[in-house]
């Protein structure tokens, strides 16, 4: 039986590409199963060339109308489609939102920012932050029916992961890869550079710099990256090989958002910077549970914090490969398998 799902998703250059790319990688397994997937939200320009087999529809809406108005035409649209499932990865939808979704027997799935805790009326309801746990949401969730799908094992990877032959935890330093996801970096990536530069025992590291099309600051890292030394740096913009990019490197210095997820599959080493309030409790949760090297937000973490750190677990060997195989025991492939399954309320799809 086929079955329409209808996505809302926020995706910008400011907010990031992290919710798009779950969106994509659900529509991907639900398309593959025969079901039909409308994408509701993200800007024209934010289409790629394999969105024509992801999505029968792409409909930009910005939600600078409002939730209220937001809900109407979304509700609108679902009507349209024919659709009673749908999937809201968009932190602007309020406890109203939900509950006119709610009120027109939508069965739904929410992603959360938990820095914003509110009312829940979804059916199901996910954050797979490692910080997140059940009890601290039981005074918000409202539908007696929800399940609630907390933590790693319900993040949604890039399917060129599950190919990826994961290389052994606690090898030498020599790639760290950089990347602050597909926005705007806000300076994280010249901060890091600036760091590296400074870092004793780097001299032969290369920092691999994985940058996004939308981020602003592309021009000004490609000029910079011209300055330096040869070896020290590789500048990707929007790489299509991002996975292997990934698996050839030994440590990374990334934000709180999908990409922790990758790394830990990749038995690698995290040094966290957020960029943004809701990726403070990942953030966090990746410190507790593995012993990541959390150094705070962007507008507050400095050169020397990152070169200190750096150094602190360059010459731990120990260190990084304890950290690095406690975040792989974390994840698994089958996130986005779990959700899309959750969602259509069977064991498979």
């Amino acid at each position: 039986m086929t079955l329409p799902v209808v996505f809302r998703c926020n995706a910008s250059s400011r907010v990031g590409l992290g919710h798009l790319m779950r969106c994509r990688e659900m529509a991907r397994l639900l398309t593959e199963a025969g079901h039909a997937c409308t994408i509701v939200g993200p800007s024209e320009d934010l289409r790629e060339p394999n969105d024509d087999t992801l999505f029968v529809r792409w409909i930009p809406m910005s939600g600078e109308q409002g939730p209220e108005q937001d809900a109407r035409d979304f509700i609108a649209i679902c009507r349209e489609a024919g659709a009673v499932h749908a999937v809201m990865d968009d932190y602007r939808v309020d406890p109203a939102y939900q509950a006119s979704l709610k009120a027109q027997g939508i069965r739904f799935m929410q992603q959360f920012d938990a820095s914003k805790p509110w009312d829940f009326h979804a059916d199901i309801i996910v954050n797979s932050s490692p910080y997140e746990r059940a009890e601290d949401y039981a005074t918000y969730v409202k539908n007696p029916d929800a399940q609630l799908l907390l933590g790693p094992k319900y993040a949604v990877l890039r399917p060129e992961f599950s190919e990826l032959d994961i290389r052994p935890a606690g090898r030498p330093v020599r790639r760290i890869l950089v990347s602050f996801g597909g926005g705007d970096d806000l300076g994280a990536i010249r901060l890091t550079l600036d760091a590296l530069a400074d870092t004793a025992g780097a001299e032969g590291v290369t920092a691999v710099i994985v940058s996004g099309n939308s981020n602003p600051r592309n021009a000004e890292h490609a000029a910079h990256v011209a300055t330096l030394p040869p070896g020290r740096a590789e500048f990707h913009i929007h790489p299509k090989n991002v996975a292997v990019l990934m698996n050839c490197c030994d440590l990374v210095i990334i934000a709180g958002g999908t990409m922790s997820y990758e790394a830990a599959l990749c038995t690698l080493p995290m040094v966290l910077i957020a960029l943004a309030p809701n990726q403070l409790r990942p953030c966090r949760g990746w410190a507790e549970q593995t012993g990541a090297e959390m150094l705070g937000t962007v507008d507050t973490v400095t050169v020397e914090m990152i070169r200190d750190a750096l150094e602190a677990l360059v010459s731990d060997t120990a260190r990084r490969t304890d950290m690095a195989l406690r975040g792989q025991a974390m994840v698994d492939k089958s996130g986005g398998q779990r959700l899309v399954s959750a969602l259509l309320e069977r064991d498979e799809i």
